[in-house]
């Protein structure tokens, strides 16, 4: 059953590329987050980053990206606070996109450090599950809400975001989400993250 995009939903605002809503809702965590990501590349326009990385300046928009994501103290504390565990769910085509080598993998490194759960799996590994659902992507906030991020394919830039509390739809969500966690494995074990770190020590 295609649950992806969720045709029963409300919709939240979108402004400059993110959800308004996620800081009210990441607040509410007592249990779990879970991100899902699919697309191979995101239009993050404006972030000094990403802005490096579209120049071509890779050590640096790696630098910047992990300066990003460590500057999130206000999301990590909450996690540490409550207990929240926070997973980072990634799949992968191969051969992996420039941006997923040169400015997606170094902002998951510091991720990681700051306590999330970064986990690796590929596109041959679940296309039974991808051809079921249309699963693409989507956070699930705490097994009680989930939004599905839908992206322009030509632009990659964020759309829509369909916040989903049907209970019924909900719970396939979460059923997805077990499945993914099973077949996906931590990052730094993955074969398509070993692979990437031996390549570039030659």
């Amino acid at each position: 059953m295609l649950i992806y995009p969720p045709t029963e939903y409300r919709r939240l605002s979108i402004e400059s590329g993110g959800v308004d809503e996620f800081s009210s809702l990441f607040n509410q965590l007592r249990s779990r987050w879970v991100k899902v990501e699919r697309l191979q590349e995101y239009d993050e326009s404006g972030f000094a980053g990403y802005e490096a990385y579209r120049a071509g300046r890779f050590d640096d928009a790696a630098r910047l990206v992990q300066e990003m994501v460590k500057a999130q103290v206000d999301v990590y504390s909450h996690a540490r606070k409550f207990g929240v565990s926070m997973i980072r769910i990634r799949i992968c085509e191969l051969p992996l996109s420039s941006y997923l080598i040169n400015y997606e993998i170094p902002a998951y490194l510091a991720d990681i450090e700051c306590g999330e759960q970064v986990r690796f799996v590929t596109v041959d590994d679940i296309e039974d599950l991808l051809d079921e659902t249309g699963i693409s992507d989507y956070v699930l906030f705490d097994d009680v809400r989930v939004t599905a991020l839908i992206y322009d394919h030509g632009s990659s830039r964020l759309r829509e975001a369909r916040l989903v509390e049907s209970p019924e739809l909900l719970h396939r969500y979460i059923e997805v989400t077990g499945e993914l966690i099973r077949r996906s494995v931590p990052m730094l074990e993955s074969p398509v993250f070993r692979a990437l770190e031996n390549s570039s020590r030659k």
